[in-house]
């Protein structure tokens, strides 16, 4: 995963590049101007029709006055572009934040418009039921774009919307009450976007697209159609309720068709969906070499962690599900926490070292077909009805430990022990070494964490361990494991670690 570190050092040099900017020009823009004043501080424009005509060079900054509304559409092309030492900026003025109505639109357009910067502004659309048909934000075709401390609503389309970009961050933003999603990368994928981070960001009641019935909307972050991506610190909440159609449905946090994406930090709760899915996280089809981990996934109506290969995508290949949490997720139906859907080209996963508490359904549940190289190691896997559903024998299971709530006996493709289902079917075992265990994990308060604050991970006092747990220490050595915890406890790389996402010596 360099090509991560390589992304995560890139998007701290564009932070830095933002921060040391020389400005150049200023054009101001306020409800008590006029269009035919050379728009400075003492005579600023009117209109953003008015500052669309202006030739902006690098360095060059378009203000609007905070605290008021300016109605239309930026509009933004290569002949606006900046430099990585000096962005165009486009922000507010004065006193809090300006918003720009896009009423009906697009509220922000920017088409091949280089080292771009909007910070510090609001944007706004009639509705996603009231005639709009835009996104807040929609950036094409751009190197070097930052889109921080934004707020986006009321867009039936995106709040963010991105393809074909390259080193952009987009950091800060809220984006709440539009259809298809808060942030989205490649809307299709026609145009891939390269080296993008979304950091610090909220999706919240994106419900759905009301005129979209051939596919999927009402989505947290859902990013495509990209090679290397960091999505961090983000929370994902009651997305998805309002998907006009039947079929597959929205997901809090997810990649589809995209390489190198890592999801890490982030929290996904209370996202739902009329039909499927409404899950937690999601590495869906024509995904190669992407990490999920360090995560909290609660009360989704779809599994909190999804594996889905559909057709006729890309090779799904070599990706990771680890040190995780699910709780009580799959509450619709009572779908699996962990959920493997596939069809032909989905191959090699490891999914380890994650917490599963689901009081309502199966921790672990898999579809028609088989995809090779899917192995579960050091998990803990608590359920309320039964451990794995749709045929263990689609998966491997090493090191993990087992646990039915109230009492129930061990239950696993129909046998009643774990000693005989290992027995018969090789699961469990090392040559004639049993590996799993069944017993209570003694999880600290499962069943109870409403963490939102992804900042607040490493304080989470659920799912941690008592000291006589048997997970301590029981787990099998994993090489290249991440060196830590969802907590950010060291992970030995040699020595057995803990089973599940607490790791305690």
């Amino acid at each position: 995963m360099n090509g991560i570190l390589e992304l995560v050092m890139c998007a701290l040099v564009l932070g830095a590049f933002a921060g040391s900017t020389a400005w150049a020009a200023e054009y101001h823009v306020s409800p008590s101007g006029d269009d035919a004043n050379p728009g400075t501080a003492a005579q600023p424009w009117r209109t953003i029709e008015r500052a669309n005509k202006a030739d902006l060079k690098p360095g060059d900054q378009v203000l609007f006055e905070g605290g008021q509304t300016f109605p239309g559409t930026i509009a933004l092309d290569s002949k606006d572009s900046g430099t990585a030492a000096q962005n165009v900026l486009v922000t507010s003025y004065g006193n809090g934040r300006a918003v720009i109505d896009g009423g009906k639109g697009t509220a922000l357009r920017a088409d091949g418009c280089d080292f771009l910067l909007v910070k510090g502004i609001n944007f706004l659309g009639c509705g996603r039921k009231d005639g709009n048909s835009g996104s807040g934000v929609h950036l094409t075709k751009s190197k070097g774009p930052t889109i921080s401390e934004v707020d986006v609503k009321g867009f039936r389309n995106c709040g963010i919307a991105v393809e074909g970009v390259q080193n952009t961050q987009i950091v800060q933003v809220y984006a709440h009450e539009n259809g298809s999603a808060g942030i989205a990368v490649g809307e299709d994928d026609n145009h891939w976007s390269e080296d993008v981070y979304i950091g610090h960001c909220i999706a919240e009641n994106n419900p759905g697209d009301p005129l979209n019935l051939t596919n999927h909307s009402g989505n947290g972050i859902v990013v495509g159609a990209v090679r290397g991506c960091l999505i961090e610190y983000c929370e994902a909440m009651n997305n998805g309720w309002d998907m006009p159609r039947e079929g597959n449905g929205p997901v809090g946090i997810w990649m589809w068709n995209a390489d190198k994406v890592i999801i890490q930090f982030c929290i996904s709760h209370d996202n739902k969906s009329p039909s499927w899915d409404g899950g937690g996280f999601d590495i869906d089809g024509g995904v190669t070499n992407s990490i999920v981990q360090y995560n909290l996934s609660y009360n989704n109506v779809g599994p909190g962690y999804l594996l889905c290969q559909y057709y006729p995508a890309p090779t799904w290949k070599n990706n990771i599900i680890r040190y995780n949490i699910s709780q009580n997720d799959g509450m619709k139906g009572k779908n699996p926490a962990i959920a493997v859907s596939w069809y032909e080209g989905m191959s090699e996963a490891e999914i380890y070292n994650n917490t599963v508490f689901n009081a309502e359904g199966p921790a672990v549940g898999f579809n028609d077909g088989k995809a090779p190289g899917m192995r579960f190691r050091n998990n803990v896997f608590v359920s309320g009805t039964e451990l794995i559903t749709g045929g263990a024998a689609k998966g491997q299971f090493e090191g993990n430990v087992y646990w039915l709530l109230g009492g129930k006996p061990f239950s696993v493709d129909g046998f009643t022990s774990l000693e005989t289902w290992s027995a018969a079917t090789g699961q469990e075992r090392s040559g004639t070494a049993p590996l799993g265990r069944w017993g209570d994990p003694k999880l600290i308060r499962p069943g109870e964490a409403n963490c939102t604050k992804p900042d607040d991970l490493p304080t989470l006092k659920e799912y941690r361990l008592e000291s006589d747990s048997p997970c301590i220490g029981a787990g099998i050595p994993i090489d290249n494991n991440g060196g830590r915890d969802l907590w950010g406890n060291w992970v030995p790389a040699k020595a057995k670690p803990t089973i599940g996402a607490f790791e305690t010596r």
